[in-house]
């Protein structure tokens, strides 16, 4: 009976402490592999601000693992980037990160196990003027500090990335921004900002509920701070300058509901409803390829060359 109860008190312990997913594998995590069929699109640029290799010590120089090309592209391909104490990279994204159903993006550090996490706040933008920032939640205990190469509960932790080790992304979903001013379904620019782990009030950064962010620190090393590998696309826009069209030379005939390729290239010609399912799809071989009349009339988006635009189907 007493062996019975202990057990009890102990699953009760365990749930009271367990606030967030766990760790990469484990039931409820999560965490995307690198390789999963979700992703669609990647970085195509990136712009490095980099931070101190130590927020305090203004002689500890800058990290200088990586380049702004590291993050470029998919994740485990061109190395990792480390931004140092509140160091910075802006990502931009062709087509958009859009708002679907479920998480829309994944972010990717390089944490080699599933309690060694530097962590980073996450931030959407269309002009890189005005930001939104993911709201994140720490309840890492702050009673001490978190040493160098110390561990962080992952499921003390919630939008913030760097929650899950390598080769696991930690996704983020654009519908937690919604009540934010300038929300905006889509997104160009995303903008990593590592967290200065220190549990000084004076160093430290908090999270959206004014807690301080307790990781690792100091870590005055050449990769100092986050480790930003990649981030993975799993929603993205599907409208794209309707001026790429006038390259392709084609158009759409409303009348006769048919598509005109004055060069054809061989290329798939796409048809996907507003909400981005794929509705009907050709290769381009002749000059003009009719929408099949089971089609439903309508608006859809043409994809052809990498270009898109609306069209009305009636």
């Amino acid at each position: 009976m007493f062996k019975s109860l202990l057990a009890i008190l102990s699953l009760f312990a365990t749930t009271l402490s367990a606030q967030f997913a766990p760790a990469a594998g484990k039931l409820g995590s999560t965490a995307i592999k690198a390789d999963s069929s979700c992703f669609v699109n990647w970085a195509k640029s990136c712009e490095l601000n980099r931070g101190l290799a130590q927020i305090n010590l203004s002689d500890s120089g800058y990290a200088t693992v990586g380049n702004e090309n590291s993050p470029v592209g998919p994740a485990k391909t061109n190395g990792v980037v480390s931004l140092g104490d509140g160091g910075s990279a802006i990502l931009y994204f062709n087509p958009p990160i859009a708002d679907f159903d479920g998480f829309d993006f994944a972010v990717f550090e390089n944490a080699f196990n599933d309690s060694f996490l530097e962590l980073a706040h996450v931030e959407v933008s269309n002009d890189k003027i005005h930001w939104l920032r993911f709201p994140s939640v720490s309840l890492t205990p702050t009673i001490s500090q978190t040493e160098p190469f110390g561990s962080t509960n992952p499921e003390k932790i919630h939008n913030l990335a760097g929650k899950y080790r390598m080769p696991f992304g930690t996704p983020f979903d654009l519908s937690d921004l919604k009540d934010s001013a300038n929300y905006e379904p889509t997104f160009q620019y995303l903008r990593i900002v590592d967290v200065v782990g220190s549990i000084d009030s004076k160093l430290g950064s908090k999270d959206s509920k004014g807690n301080i962010i307790n990781d690792p620190w100091p870590t005055p090393f050449a990769s100092s701070g986050f480790d930003l590998d990649a981030v993975g696309v799993i929603h993205q826009s599907l409208q794209m300058n309707t001026n790429h069209f006038s390259e392709a030379h084609c158009y759409f005939n409303q009348e006769t509901r048919t598509m005109h390729f004055n060069h054809p290239s061989k290329e798939a010609f796409s048809l996907f409803s507003l909400e981005g399912k794929l509705i009907f799809q050709q290769q381009v071989q002749n000059r003009e390829i009719s929408i099949p009349s089971k089609i439903a009339n309508g608006i859809y988006i043409v994809k052809y060359l990498n270009a898109g635009m609306k069209i009305i189907v009636q």
